[in-house]
């Protein structure tokens, strides 16, 4: 039990401080099923409008997406995007037509799933590297430059999620040891303001682990 905690822990911070962090909010979804959409009053469904269903945490939404030329929707259930939830809408970065808004048409609460430790530490380095692009507005050639990094990362901490050898302080602090080196390559790649906002990152993500473990102690209190 303490290993699977312990590795939850180490993935779960190294990717919840890039998608939690003020102006952005974005967070994973799951795409879960797709349907043509069918209007009010009508039995024809219609071709280029589709009812697209996402998980996010422990809420399905349905929204509706209307495609700008491509039926490539239809076949993307099961892909995982990062998505801004509102009270009437969702945003995501649509690969077609860039940033877009959908409109929720309903949602409700699901419930909760087992944690798949594999899978969360199998997205490491692609959730990674699209929060890190997102919040420090990394150029195409900086994105080339810390993909190797992150690549190197994420290998290393894949190694740390599943070394059963490891107690929950040594994986904590192995993966402490495995972000500063990687910061330490990555600095000198960033202007002085993506500096700074990767400092504030990293701040919060000290914090967020200090909150996961308080709340891991008082649990083992209760």
């Amino acid at each position: 039990m303490s290993r699977w905690l312990g590795g939850m822990i180490v993935c779960v911070l190294a990717l919840a401080a890039f998608g939690q962090t003020a102006p952005s909010k974005y967070q994973p979804g799951t795409i879960i099923s797709v349907k043509a959409h069918t209007s009010s009053g009508k039995h024809e469904s219609d071709s280029t409008q589709y009812d697209v269903s996402v998980r996010v945490e422990s809420t399905s939404y349905v929204v509706l997406y209307k495609s700008p030329g491509s039926n490539f929707v239809k076949f993307s259930a099961g892909n995982e995007l990062l998505v801004l939830v509102g009270d009437t809408s969702l945003e995501f970065n649509d690969p077609l037509s860039g940033v877009t808004q959908v409109p929720i048409l309903s949602k409700k609460a699901v419930p909760a799933r087992s944690l798949d430790l594999t899978r969360i530490c199998g997205q490491y380095f692609s959730l990674k590297l699209q929060r890190l692009s997102e919040n420090l507005a990394l150029t195409d050639s900086q994105q080339t430059q810390i993909r190797p990094i992150l690549e190197q990362e994420a290998g290393e901490v894949d190694e740390v999620c599943f070394n059963p050898a490891l107690s929950q302080k040594e994986q904590l602090n192995r993966f402490e040891e495995i972000v500063r080196a990687s910061d330490k390559k990555i600095k000198p790649l960033l202007s002085t303001s993506q500096l700074h906002k990767l400092q504030d990152l990293r701040k919060e993500q000290g914090t967020k682990a200090k909150k996961i473990l308080a709340d891991q102690s008082l649990g083992k209190q209760s």
